[in-house]
């Protein structure tokens, strides 16, 4: 059942293991250890079962061993780029917006887009403008609405636990 993959193998076996044994990312790992068995000679069905990854997956590793070698297997995993997209505003720019948003200046997230893309015409979509702000540490606190009936002594004083 399935056919032995034929590969032009630029590492030996050996070599393939000691880097398998050696890596520490997650990923790289399961790939290097997947090359490794077949260059073994093992059937992609064996590694599937062996290494967890789908079967599809292990081809796609194959394919771009054959398209750049082990360099480009081990290039294109998630996260590979450790830093994200760079941020549309300078530091400068950030420090006032986190003033702006602890001054209670916003109600929504849409509010602060508005406010940056008429202040420095930096366009942010909602999920980016709110990762920043999440990676900055701000929330966007509004206080409740007050009824115009209530008694703020009467509330005080229940509050205090005379009640």
């Amino acid at each position: 059942m399935g056919a032995r993959v034929k590969v032009d193998w630029q590492e030996s076996s050996e070599e393939l293991k000691h880097r398998y044994q050696k890596e520490v990312h997650p990923q790289r790992r399961t790939r290097l250890q997947a090359l490794w068995q077949l260059h073994q000679g093992k059937r992609i069905r064996d590694v599937v079962d062996l290494t967890g990854a789908s079967y599809r997956s292990v081809q796609q590793w194959l394919r771009w061993y054959r398209q750049g070698g082990l360099t480009e297997v081990l290039r294109r995993v998630i996260g590979h780029h450790a830093k994200g997209k760079e941020a549309y505003l300078n530091q400068l720019q950030q420090r006032a917006l986190v003033a702006k948003v602890q001054q209670g200046e916003f109600r929504t997230v849409w509010d602060v887009i508005e406010w940056v893309r008429g202040r420095w015409g930096a366009r942010y979509t909602y999920q980016g403008m709110y990762t920043l702000m999440k990676g900055r540490g701000l929330g966007l606190k509004v206080p409740r609405p007050h009824s115009e009936k209530a008694d703020a002594r009467q509330q005080a004083t229940w509050k205090k636990g005379a009640y």
